[in-house]
């Protein structure tokens, strides 16, 4: 997924929880799944630092406990 040419990302929090979700053409497609907001969080800002860099970047999404909170 292109982030650039997207809508937006958003996280929807659930009890058990947390889905990144990237707004492209009026849909929403899950990014990936965190235990927590703050895991969450910590993951949308390793995308904005990934996009900044100009030409095409891959990011492999994390999964929830490679990521420390």
């Amino acid at each position: 997924m292109n982030v650039n040419t997207s809508e937006g990302i958003r996280i929807n929090e659930y009890p058990d929880e947390c889905l990144i979700c990237l707004e492209y053409c009026k849909a929403s497609y899950d990014l990936g799944g965190y235990s927590s907001k703050e895991k969450a969080l910590l993951v949308l800002d390793m995308i904005e630092k990934v996009s900044m860099y100009p030409g095409n970047t891959l990011f492999q999404m994390p999964a929830d406990d490679e990521v420390e909170a």
